[in-house]
């Protein structure tokens, strides 16, 4: 941990070094670093947030009211405090500092700088995560989301077989659960107590994933993207417009950032919530998928229309695992105690995990219970698996096998079973079959009375 704070903090002084070299560039900078360095800082402490491409469009999209709300006279205070701590540095630098050869020292910490960001992808990575180099990284990414979310594309040709009167169907999209890790499936421990008490629920335990990471994993869930045509994540619309088309309002609940591969289909939806905007994987603080529960609950109740489409996209079992899961929810101990994952001990680490997959199955059947008395189905499809330690691997983004096994459960509820029996019998004949990720969207379509060009047995789970 020295190190690495010592690492960031040298890249700091680089580009402090440069505004120093020139004293009137000082005297405008400095300030300005400050008054948004302890903003930022502020936010960070005392509400656990950070700058995130979410957060930076929620706040361009929030009113005076909901803005005076987080602004208090601490804030002020520790702003205040922090520009006029630099304007001393300021007044310091313009009095007892003369610069020879200000240029050279300019050149020199303008190329010390860049060697030292790019000298090392991992270095590179981390400064863009922290202040002040986040900032421009930051608003990139935000601009890069909205270019993204203007590309030309086509809505796949489908059919409406059975449109109902009234349905809410409800995809959410897990976090790194592994299939093998569900006690639906088998697994020893008592991972999905909850869901594995419930009736109308199926597990498919046989779902591989050939993206082993979030941005890859989704747009071959929400669209026809599959191996033989990855270019349909493209250069076609989600399921999420053709259910839209087809008379059902829509909403993206999240509790994760914003990633530019699937932007465009979140923008899809009428609806955007952003449960944790200012949440960063590269900041530890407490992040639950609970949070999503009372926005799904105000939408349930005030909704005018009778056929509705949520999608909950989870953290789930993202690392630091212990930050997912309440404490009194920690059933299985020792937990981590080390972010560093392979300074802890293996048998932390597989209790850590199971305990996120067992807050999933809280979290799950609390959306569940949320729809028991109408027509609805729930799926809960994780985007793809988690390495424990196999093979020398850990966590996901690369090609240990349990990354390739998601966790996928079912729900329906008995009207939806009544309305639909077809549908169940098939859903029920097809648990134990094998299928990739790129089933989910004939088979939500389906789900919704849909027929999707391209659909088959081996794409649809309902068929």
């Amino acid at each position: 941990m020295t190190a690495y704070v010592a690492a960031c903090g040298i890249g700091s002084f680089f580009l402090l070094y440069l505004i120093g070299c020139n004293r009137y560039v000082c005297a405008v900078l400095l300030p300005f670093f400050a008054l948004v360095g302890a903003a930022l800082s502020f936010y960070l402490v005392g509400y656990h947030t950070t700058l995130t491409p979410m957060l930076i469009e929620v706040t361009l999209h929030t009113n005076a009211e909901e803005a005076m709300g987080v602004i208090s006279w601490q804030a002020v205070l520790w702003v205040g405090l922090n520009v006029g701590i630099a304007a001393l540095f300021v007044r310091w630098r313009m009095m007892q500092i003369r610069l020879p050869h200000a240029w050279v020292h300019g050149l020199a910490a303008m190329l010390m700088g860049m060697l030292y960001f790019g000298c090392n992808d991992r270095l590179q990575d981390s400064l863009c995560q922290r202040y002040p180099y986040n900032v421009p990284h930051t608003i990139r990414e935000y601009i890069s989301l909205r270019q993204a979310n203007h590309a030309e594309r086509s809505v796949p040709a489908y059919t409406i077989m059975e449109a109902p009167d009234s349905l809410t169907v409800v995809l959410v999209i897990g976090e790194a659960v592994r299939a093998d890790h569900l006690q639906l499936n088998g697994y020893e421990r008592e991972t999905t107590p909850r869901l594995s008490s419930r009736t109308n629920i199926i597990s498919y335990p046989h779902v591989y994933s050939e993206a082993t990471h979030t941005l890859a994993s989704i747009p071959y869930i929400l669209t026809r993207a599959d191996s033989a045509h990855a270019q349909r994540q493209h250069t076609e619309h989600s399921f999420v417009r053709i259910l839209n088309e087809a008379g059902f309002s829509s909403a993206w609940i999240t509790n994760q950032e914003l990633g530019r591969t699937f932007a465009p289909f979140v923008s899809e939806c009428d609806t955007l919530i952003c449960a944790n905007a200012g949440k960063s994987v590269y900041v530890f603080t407490q992040w639950l998928d609970a949070e999503m529960l009372p926005h799904l609950r105000r939408l349930q109740q005030q909704s005018s229309f009778p056929r509705r489409v949520y999608i909950l996209h989870a953290i789930g079992s993202h690392w630091y695992f212990n930050n997912h899961v309440p404490e009194q929810e920690q059933v299985f101990q020792p937990v981590t105690t080390n972010k560093v994952i392979t300074a802890n001990m293996p048998e932390q680490v597989i209790n850590s995990y199971d305990n996120t997959v067992r807050y999933m199955d809280l979290f799950v059947d609390s959306v569940i219970s949320l729809l028991e008395k109408e027509p609805a189905i729930v799926i809960y499809q994780s985007d793809h698996g988690e390495a424990l330690g196999e093979e020398g691997y850990y966590l996901h983004a690369n090609d240990a096998e349990p990354v390739h096994h998601p966790a996928c459960v079912i729900w329906y509820s008995d009207k939806y079973a009544a309305a639909y029996p077809k549908k169940i019998k098939a859903l029920a004949a097809n648990k134990d079959k094998r299928y990739n990720t790129d089933y989910l969207y004939y088979s939500i379509l389906s789900a919704a009375g849909i027929e999707a060009d391209g659909e088959s047995k081996e794409t649809n789970i309902f068929r």
